[in-house]
């Protein structure tokens, strides 16, 4: 099917899986690329399964004039910690229903058992866990010294199979700000699941157009270099207990000056996204 449809490497990535008895294929195509009609009806003919995402592509001009810029990690550097190995958080102020307002009181704690997660903690100088960020130690230093407003570190620790925490060489980013609720025009934003309690759980990203994601000027007075978002995207698994819940917690929202240090070290398995100001009486650009 690729090569009927004119889909070969330069386009396409094909990874077979033998455990899983699986082979996984990863096409990314212009949406005015003919090969896209020509592939998907190939993929219905043939009766395979497939998923979409489509999103948008920037210019480096483009990053450094926008306001802010959204830091959302891929799954290659996802890394698994949170409240079930061992980091505590105050839920005095969560929402029952989706736990979106619970705040961070400790370092930060990775399962260390993980096979999946722990080699890439060798691999990458930037992993991410939930939407936390977490840097290594040298980058950590250089963000430090660049004077970024908002921004301090706190420590990191793996849990091990005998409950022990042992400290890495690594550093959670923590942000002082949170900016008030995007708004409503920003697209590519599903509200379907949105947590009907506190209206700040349960966002999600569509597949059937790009996020953009918009703010409105007045929102973004008194904004830091480094800021969370007021909403959380991704999955909540919340029914009040710490060892059980699987959180996804707010995104980062960082000036160009932050993603421009990221660049010049190498950074990978990142998306970043500008963020677009909008009027009150006008629509997204």
């Amino acid at each position: 099917m690729l090569s009927a449809a004119g889909c070969g490497p330069d386009v396409a990535e094909v990874e077979d899986i033998p455990v899983l008895k699986k082979v996984f294929v990863d096409v990314r195509l212009d949406v005015t690329d003919p090969r896209l009609p020509l592939l998907q009806k190939l993929l219905l003919a043939h009766k395979v399964e497939w998923t979409e995402d489509r999103w948008d592509e920037y210019t480096d001009e483009e990053f450094e004039a926008a306001p802010l810029i959204m830091a959302g990690g891929t799954w290659e550097i996802e890394v698994l910690g949170g409240p079930r190995f061992g980091t505590d958080y105050d839920i005095s102020n969560a929402c029952g229903a989706c736990g979106a307002g619970m705040r961070q009181t400790s370092a930060y704690v990775l399962d260390g058992t993980s096979r999946d997660s722990m080699p890439k903690l060798g691999q990458y100088r930037v992993v991410v866990s939930y939407n936390e960020i977490l840097v290594d130690e040298r980058l950590a230093e250089t963000l430090e010294n660049a004077g970024l407003s908002g921004l301090s570190f706190r420590s990191v620790y793996a849990r091990q199979k005998d409950m022990r925490q042992t400290k890495l060489p690594w550093r959670q980013m923590w942000a002082s700000h949170t900016l008030p609720p995007m708004s409503p025009r920003s697209t590519g934003v599903e509200r379907n699941k949105v947590c009907k309690t506190c209206g700040r759980g349960k966002f999600n990203t569509s597949t059937k157009e790009p996020l953009r994601l918009a703010y409105h000027a007045r929102d973004l007075v008194g904004a830091q270099d480094v800021n969370r978002m007021w909403e959380r995207f991704g999955i909540a698994r919340w029914n009040g207990d710490l060892k059980t819940a699987v959180l996804w917690q707010p995104d980062f929202l960082v000036s160009p000056k932050v993603w421009r240090i990221f660049k010049d070290a190498g950074v990978t398995g990142f998306r970043w996204l500008p963020i677009r100001v909008v009027e009150d009486d006008a629509p997204a650009p």
